[in-house]
């Protein structure tokens, strides 16, 4: 019996660096065209984004292609669903996406921080939205997002002291807070630096310790195009990328290190 174990790991171990080292397909991946920073379009019209370099990486260790579609996200988990496509970025696993896909280990988190001025980064370093209320600071943040209970707990009580500014644009509000017009932004970390970038304003900002919600997205892909050993080995490549340096420079370019961090 110990002999048929070795023999089944070993055979295991061979077909899956296999599948690593060799690939003979392409693979199919959706894109939402607008989600910034990402998946969103260059001035170019390329298709780019941290969830689209994150995918080509793995699936380039996997030896394999990567095609990118521009699809709007509810068409694009239906050809999941139809195989019609093979992967998409940034999902939550759900038991009814389970039925229909397989889901990757995490490969980002999406975290709501609190953005301030670097300038009052230490004054500010321990605060939370219920202490930025009842000091009454500015805050924005965005119209209709969901940004954790915490912000639901307080929003009304800063809309009804008029402390909280709902804005549809994140750049706006960031530009608002290195003007000192805001003393808080609430937003997606990786958004928030994103915005802050085009007018030169990243190392004017900083991230609190403090986060208001944090959920880990995963690559989804299609049960009717990819079976489990293509699954096995796209998670192998992706962790095998997650830890090296060319996984955290990447980081760095869409999200500088905090101060605090």
């Amino acid at each position: 019996m110990r002999y048929l174990w070795v023999v089944g790991l070993l055979f295991s171990m061979l077909v899956t660096d296999n599948a690593l080292a060799v690939c003979e397909r392409t693979y199919s991946m959706a894109h939402s065209g607008d989600y910034v920073p990402y998946q969103y379009i260059d001035k170019e019209g390329n298709l780019i984004g941290l969830d689209v370099d994150l995918a080509k990486e793995a699936i380039a260790l996997m030896g394999c292609e990567l095609t990118i579609e521009k699809l709007p996200p509810k068409r694009a988990q239906l050809f999941i669903k139809e195989g019609k496509l093979d992967l998409m970025a940034a999902a939550s696993i759900t038991s009814e996406r389970h039925k229909y896909a397989h889901f990757s280990l995490p490969y980002r988190d999406e975290e709501i921080v609190m953005f301030v001025s670097r300038d009052r980064s230490e004054e500010l370093q321990k605060l939370t939205l219920k202490t930025a209320v009842a000091r009454n600071l500015q805050i924005g943040a965005g119209l209709g997002g969901w940004y954790g209970a915490e912000y639901g707990a307080v929003k009304d009580e800063a809309l009804s002291k008029q402390l909280l500014l709902l804005e549809s644009s994140t750049e706006q509000r960031i530009k608002m807070l290195i003007y000192n017009h805001l003393d808080v932004v609430v937003a997606d970390i990786y958004v928030g630096y994103h915005h802050a970038s085009k007018f030169g304003g990243v190392l004017k900002i900083v991230d609190l310790p403090h986060v208001l919600n944090n959920d880990s997205v995963h690559f989804m892909m299609s049960r009717v195009t990819v079976d489990g050993l293509q699954l096995d080995a796209f998670n192998q490549a992706l962790a095998k990328y997650i830890k090296s340096d060319k996984y955290r420079n990447l980081i760095r370019k869409y999200r500088p290190p905090s101060k605090f961090k």
